[in-house]
């Protein structure tokens, strides 16, 4: 595997670890929501964010965004797929095939591991 790919699937644990350490030791207590009621009008905003950067509350047409989401189970299908026939028929899995496949790896597992990683919410106050 690429070290770039392997730096890569790393990437969103180190961005995690680094808001860590700046809330753990820099940030100061203004910073940090005083009150849950705080937290929640946060944790709202960040929603709201959220929604905005998946392209609001509705896309354009119902049908468009049930086929984007149709076919990501089906693109990792079909490259895991590929990966698996080349790691077991061939004598090498090339390499932009394994890129992909760590691609698909971390579109998979790396949001439940950046969750697991996180941890309990915390609430000041």
């Amino acid at each position: 595997m690429e070290p770039l790919t392997a730096l890569t699937a790393l990437l969103p644990v180190g961005i995690e670890a680094a808001k860590y350490a700046v809330q753990r030791w820099l940030a100061p207590e203004t910073v940090k929501p005083g009150t849950f009621a705080d937290l929640l009008q946060l944790r709202q905003l960040e929603l709201e964010q959220f929604k905005l950067l998946q392209g609001g509350s509705e896309a354009s047409f119902p049908w468009v965004a049930a086929v984007r989401q149709l076919q990501r189970p089906a693109f990792a299908a079909v490259v895991l797929g590929v990966w698996g026939y080349q790691a077991g028929f061939t004598p090498e899995v090339t390499e932009t095939v394994a890129n992909m496949a760590s691609a698909v790896g971390f579109y998979l597992f790396g949001d439940r591991t950046l969750f697991h990683l996180k941890g309990p919410a915390r609430v000041a106050g």
